[in-house]
């Protein structure tokens, strides 16, 4: 009775265990953004002017930000095809890189200076160190 009570006790403290494991564990790292947002707290401190910059700027990378999540979804659609198509898929992360690239030029056309590319971008998860590429 008491091996059996022990064992029990074992087998649901393991159980405990591996869900706690499951809840917690292997995340995306500090997210799948591309990387454009504000720093914390810097858009309790805009000024209005600033704030319509933001709206339009936000407003001209929408399209990039739309094609870039379905350049994603096509690389990982490359990916799980068998046989893997690796020159597809070079082709793919170049189309993302250049799209990447778009952004970046609209983030120093927009004048809002350094908060615009402080957001919290692809970090250390699942995917290895870039999450989004």
């Amino acid at each position: 009775m008491r091996r059996g009570l022990i064992a029990s006790l074992a087998v649901a403290l393991v159980a405990l265990a591996v869900t706690a494991a499951f809840a917690f564990g292997p995340g995306y790292g500090r997210g799948m953004s591309d990387g454009y947002g504000t720093c914390p707290g810097a858009a309790a401190s805009m000024t209005p002017e600033q704030s319509q910059k933001w709206a339009k700027f936000q407003g001209d990378i929408l399209p990039l930000k739309q094609k870039m999540l379905q350049l994603r979804t096509d690389l990982w659609t490359l990916r799980a095809q068998t046989p893997t198509d690796w020159t597809a898929i070079a082709a793919k992360r170049k189309e993302m890189v250049d799209v990447k690239t778009e952004i970046q030029k609209k983030s120093a056309a927009s004048g809002l200076g350094p908060m615009v590319n402080c957001g919290c971008g692809s970090g250390f998860g699942r995917m290895g160190r870039m999450g989004n590429l």
